[in-house]
């Protein structure tokens, strides 16, 4: 091969090398940075997704609490604590004694006879009446919902666990009401309108109920009062934004709410 012929084929083999060397590294080039970084991404550990606080929920044990039983004497009259009933709405943040949640709640619906008579008197005895407790600082119980059950003919005085849930924070936003900003818990007063009107033949007598309520909240007032200890009786709040929050039968009208603890001075 001549000197001419030789430079002719070398400069045939560098436009061949110029044409498929060039874009073969630019390839390797590129995959190699975009390997790079997705093993970078790989390595580096991500924040985890910040969700809304929510509050978790189970279920309490099914058997029944004993309540401690009821006093029945007092240092105080009854015109003692007649004289000195006020409501009151604003508490210290403290807890209660599992004997001052009894107290209270035998007062509201506790038998108090041998034939089934409770402390809060019901047209046609027929007791339409049910309580149910939110505790969130009772010294003895777990911060949750419960049904007070007083017993039917012969006393009870058992509190039926429903839920461990803490509600004070959900439930002070949801009615915007000062009252359940520190309470130690909250009794519901509910009553069963059906239960009265199968009283009276069928015939409806809601107003039996409501009066009854009533008397039931006096009575826990007067109690509150010889424990020293305050509470507000509040019926009006949005009852749909309370059967969100709490447990209660379908077919249950949700008359008071009561908010109770030691009161400020």
């Amino acid at each position: 091969m001549n000197k001419t012929a030789q430079q002719t084929f070398l400069k045939k083999i560098d436009f061949h090398v110029k044409r498929w060397i060039i874009p073969a590294l630019t390839t390797f080039v590129v995959v190699s940075i975009f390997t790079v970084v997705i093993f970078t991404r790989r390595s580096v550990p991500t924040k985890p997704t910040q969700n809304p606080t929510v509050t978790t929920t189970k279920i309490l044990p099914s058997e029944d609490i004993t309540l401690p039983p009821p006093d029945i004497r007092s240092g105080n009259s009854i015109e003692v604590v007649l004289k000195a009933r006020r409501t009151r709405r604003d508490f210290l943040d403290k807890e209660l004694t599992f004997k001052q949640v009894s107290q209270m709640l035998w007062a509201g619906q506790g038998v108090t006879s041998d034939w089934g008579g409770r402390t809060a008197p019901s047209a046609k005895s027929t007791y339409p009446l049910t309580l149910f407790l939110i505790a969130y600082k009772v010294n003895g119980l777990e911060a949750g919902e419960y049904q007070y059950i007083p017993g039917d003919r012969t006393p009870v005085h058992h509190l039926k666990p429903i839920k461990e849930v803490d509600l004070q924070q959900a439930i002070f936003e949801a009615l915007n009401e000062s009252s359940f900003k520190n309470a130690p818990a909250v009794i519901v007063i509910t009553g069963n309108m059906d239960k009265m009107a199968e009283s009276y033949g069928g015939i409806p007598h809601d107003k039996e109920v409501y009066l009854e309520a009533g008397h039931a909240g006096e009575n826990m007032y007067l109690q509150a009062e010889s424990l020293k200890l305050g509470m507000v009786t509040i019926s009006g709040f949005d009852k749909a934004k309370v059967k969100d929050l709490i447990t209660i039968p379908t077919g249950d009208t949700i008359i008071y709410l009561v908010p109770f603890g030691i009161p400020k001075q």
